[in-house]
């Protein structure tokens, strides 16, 4: 299984983790550790928790209030955003929408 990082997924990861880094550098590494080991799982079990109403599969980042959407494609799992739990949704599918092109194009 080959593992794709769209800018997306790796701007929100930035975001996150600044936003974290203003309350303690030791919080903000904890959720690049989290995100990162939810990475590593969803790509060795093939998938995550559930399929959101949205239609893209996703897992959460417990205890952060964050969940990694991805979607598979052949022999690729394209990882798509992180997305803060409290985000209607609709959020991810429209903001890709409004970037434009395919949601596994990274």
């Amino acid at each position: 299984m080959t593992a794709v990082f769209s800018s997306r997924f790796k701007a929100d990861l930035l975001v996150g983790e600044a936003n974290y880094a203003r309350i303690s550098a030791r919080l903000a590494s904890g959720f690049r550790e989290r995100v990162a080991g939810q990475s590593r799982e969803i790509t060795k079990w093939n998938g995550g928790d559930h399929i959101g109403s949205h239609g893209f599969p996703c897992c959460r980042t417990r205890p952060f209030p964050f969940y990694v959407y991805y979607a598979f494609e052949g022999g690729t799992i394209y990882f798509l955003g992180l997305v803060h739990e409290l985000r209607h949704p609709e959020f991810l599918k429209n903001r890709i929408q409004k970037e434009g092109g395919d949601v596994r194009n990274p």
